[in-house]
């Protein structure tokens, strides 16, 4: 059973790093993915175009079980520039409304591409998935 989730994540991901945009500047910086555990679906969207300085995302998070809001989980969200060895921040979402979560203030200090892991988190971890977005 583990095995399939992670096959099956490990193809969503892989799918969602192809679809890259067609010319700088044309990617609005949605991402959608299912988590490394194959128990939550990732649906970030940046509230405004990616720039350098602080960013705020939304993060829809659901089961993808039943297809229902994953609520009340923390959310960290971890970010980190990868050509640069840059050590990154972490910062805490905010739930704003059942498994809609916002996150503020996550820098990024320079253009180029950027890491930026998600993770809901109750007890331990439930499910984490990371995606990439180029800052220009």
């Amino acid at each position: 059973m583990w095995a399939r989730g992670a096959a099956l994540a490990a193809l969503a991901l892989a799918a969602l790093q192809g679809c890259g945009a067609s010319q700088p500047g044309d990617d609005s910086g949605s991402r959608m993915g299912v988590g490394r555990n194959g128990r939550i679906e990732f649906e970030v969207e940046p509230t405004q175009p990616l720039v350098w300085g602080r960013n705020a995302f939304h993060v829809r998070l659901t089961w993808t079980d039943s297809g229902n809001p994953v609520k009340r989980v923390k959310l960290r969200v971890h970010s980190r520039m990868l050509s640069m060895a840059h050590g990154g921040s972490s910062h805490d979402g905010k739930e704003i409304e059942p498994g809609l979560y916002e996150v503020s203030d996550v820098p990024f200090s320079m253009g180029g591409l950027w890491n930026v892991q998600f993770r809901a988190l109750d007890a331990s971890l439930i499910d984490e998935a990371e995606f990439e977005f180029e800052v220009h």
